[in-house]
């Protein structure tokens, strides 16, 4: 007879906390250094599935604030880009998501990523 799994919620380990971190900046220092429609597209899906998976906070707010006025600029001139203080805010933003990550439990996590990824495709982005 098979036991059924567990329900709950599953820690997230420091190996994926730190795995997290790392992809988390890396879109956000690209979207900084080589600003692209894709780079933006790619931040954006990041902190949409953090906040899918239940992240809150100040960081979030400021990320996802700075990510809609890079957003209304880009409607506006075609052209996407940072200013110095939109990069500055994106990187403390992402200092203090990656503060939190840990608090996110994993199945939460992989859940929201599909569930962006999938509305993306849906949506074609």
């Amino acid at each position: 007879m098979r036991r059924p799994l567990p329900t709950g919620n599953v820690p997230m380990c420091s190996e994926t906390h730190r795995r997290l971190a790392l992809e988390l900046r890396t879109s956000i220092e690209t979207l900084i250094a080589r600003p692209s429609v894709d780079a933006y597209n790619q931040a954006s899906k990041m902190l949409a599935a953090l906040g899918r998976a239940g992240l809150t906070g100040v960081a979030l707010d400021m990320a996802n604030d700075t990510m809609s006025g890079i957003c209304d600029r880009y409607e506006r001139v075609r052209k996407v880009g940072t200013s110095d203080i939109e990069a500055e805010q994106l990187r403390q933003a992402a200092g203090g998501i990656d503060r939190r990550l840990p608090f996110i439990p994993l199945n939460r996590v992989k859940k929201a990523i599909v569930e962006v990824e999938l509305f993306c495709a849906v949506d074609g982005v």
